[in-house]
């Protein structure tokens, strides 16, 4: 038996709000507690490095742990992004399909470069090359791993530009073109460790961490928007 029309778009609208729901979490565990706001330097030596991570291990544990379970909020606005992309492509939804891999892409880096961040300060007696090894390891997964976010991105869009009667306005898709591939600022950490393009720089983790705020919590906002309209609709 089927549930109601009614308990269906209560799933759907719960499900938009786990965007903001994961950007709070993110704001507080990440950015409040763990090394978000002004991250370890990629240039910083390597005893250097380790000190900070064991002086700072309840916290990134905490952050982390945070940010993990944020990823769960997201997981479900991922697929609720995915079936509305789906309603537009209908009988072939191949850019919503995409769409889901690249965001559950996305969940598992983040995932695997939390469990990292916990891991470089988790044992005190460790050489410092461990510490150095879990925190490199950990931003190239969670910054060089931005094409699956290009991904999420791109699709989207393309589904917005195709269809007229799109909920995404067309500045909003060619918006989300333009900052998914701008995203390839994030690859900068593979060729320096210092500058802007460097894993604490402006360019390969401000910009981006920006361009991902804005557009996860911009397509959430037109989303409800267009779940509202749904509801008055005759």
């Amino acid at each position: 038996m089927a549930i109601s029309a009614e308990a269906s778009h209560r799933h759907q609208v719960f499900a938009c709000w786990c965007a903001p729901i994961f950007t709070v979490l993110t704001i507080i565990g990440w950015f409040g507690f763990a090394q978000g706001l002004v991250p370890v330097p990629a240039d910083l030596g390597a005893v250097a490095t380790k000190d900070w991570f064991v002086a700072h291990q309840q916290a990134t544990a905490i952050g982390c742990s945070i940010f993990l379970i944020a990823t769960g909020f997201l997981s479900i606005f991922i697929a609720q992004l995915s079936v509305m992309l789906a309603e537009a492509e209908r009988g072939a939804p191949v850019m919503a399909i995409a769409q889901a891999g690249g965001g559950y892409g996305v969940i598992v880096l983040v995932i695997l470069s939390c469990c990292l961040w916990i891991g470089a300060g988790y044992r005190a007696e460790a050489s410092p090359d461990i510490a150095v090894l879990y925190n490199d390891a950990s931003w190239f997964g969670f910054l060089l791993g931005y094409i699956a976010l290009t991904v999420q991105m791109l699709v989207t869009a393309a589904v917005g530009l195709a269809d007229k009667e799109s909920w995404m306005p067309r500045w909003w898709s060619w918006g989300s073109v333009v900052g998914g591939l701008l995203l390839v600022t994030a690859n900068g950490p593979a060729f320096t460790k210092s500058g802007p393009f460097a894993f604490h720089g402006l360019a390969a983790y401000y910009l981006p961490m920006v361009i991902w705020a804005i557009w996860l919590d911009g397509t959430a906002w037109l989303m409800r928007r267009e779940l509202s309209r749904r509801k008055v609709a005759p």
